[in-house]
């Protein structure tokens, strides 16, 4: 892995005609990462970071800090060393628990988290900002499309909870018709999927909420059609902008489906970077938004113009919404 990585750097500096021997001074930047906590995305972030950076043309060091759990210790000690061995800023993607203890740890360095929402911390400071894709965001845009009454399936997690009573909530604020509400926690396995489509009546003229992931909602939407549930149409965020999607399902699974994205601003030199190192940035947000946070701190460090143009407010990065239909090879642009 790490032989290709150095072919592909020396590829893409070569691509976009940058001169190793340009890198002197270089800003120095810590990847501070838990594999155990967040396993591939530790790595690929690395990959995702390097490949942007190398895009930019600028001179740096990118320096990977792996830690073996986010506790707050754990997290306080590492960046002290990150600090002492002359780096100048920190992408760090974390879970929401190291995002809220790297908050506590008094340090002026900056700090990019590119996978947790500011909305979701109690508080935050000037040298820390966040990254992640907004669902809330996402849930509003598809708002409108939902019927009077809503049947939501989501993960039995702490997370998943959580995104049955946002989901609840915003639907409510913004319909007031909109007052029934059907919740189905699914299992680890999708093993009570079949169970919660038991009665396909019950589910007639309602907005499937689906936030579960690629698999399980492919299980739900097949199970669906196989019991002949009548609904009004099939609603999800971004979790389900996956190509798998398509390879899962038929369409007549998922011809009433909406889903909303915000993985739409593309800069071709980044794009065409990561391209060459094998790292997604069409479908996989975390990818995503670690470009644009490499991005930022690359741009910050060296005072110009940031390459993706998305608008950062009260230190959290702002991403559009456009809605999607699965069609029967790809996804297309909803229009009512």
């Amino acid at each position: 892995m790490k032989f290709f990585i150095l072919i592909a750097s020396l590829f893409i500096l070569n691509l976009f005609g940058v001169e190793q021997s340009s890198f002197a001074p270089k800003v120095k930047i810590a990847l501070l990462s838990s594999p155990s906590v967040i396993g591939k995305y530790s790595q690929s972030s690395y990959n995702v970071a390097l490949a942007t950076l190398l895009a930019s043309g600028d001179a740096f060091e990118l320096v990977k800090y792996d830690i073996p759990n986010e506790s707050y210790e754990t997290i306080s000690i590492m960046i002290e060393k990150i600090v002492n061995e002359g780096n100048v800023a920190i992408l760090a993607p974390l879970t929401l628990q190291g995002a809220q203890n790297i908050l506590n740890v008094p340090t002026a360095i900056t700090v990019f988290i590119p996978t947790v929402h500011k909305r979701d911390v109690a508080s935050s400071r000037e040298n820390i900002l966040f990254g992640s894709i907004d669902y809330e965001a996402q849930l509003k845009a598809l708002a409108p499309y939902m019927a009077n009454s809503l049947a939501i399936f989501y993960g039995d997690s702490l997370v998943g909870s959580v995104l049955n009573k946002t989901t609840q909530s915003i639907a409510s604020e913004y319909d007031k018709k909109i007052n029934s509400f059907s919740s189905y926690s699914v299992d680890v396995k999708g093993a009570n999927i079949v169970k919660h489509l038991a009665r396909p009546a019950a589910f007639s003229k309602k907005s499937v909420i689906t936030h579960l992931p690629i698999v399980k909602t492919s299980m739900l939407l097949s199970h669906m059609t196989f019991t002949g549930v009548h609904e009004k149409n099939i609603l999800s965020t971004q979790i389900n902008y996956d190509p798998e999607l398509l390879l899962l399902t038929q369409y007549q699974d998922r011809k009433n489906m909406i889903i909303a994205n915000s993985i739409i601003e593309q800069v071709p030199s980044i794009y065409e970077a990561n391209a060459l190192m094998h790292n997604d940035l069409t479908f996989d947000w975390i990818n995503y938004t670690t470009s644009v946070g490499a991005d930022y701190l690359i741009s910050h460090l060296y005072g110009r113009e940031r390459s993706y143009s998305m608008p950062i407010i009260n230190n959290q990065l702002i991403y559009p919404v456009e809605l999607l239909r699965p069609k029967e090879s790809g996804f297309e642009p909803y229009h009512r």
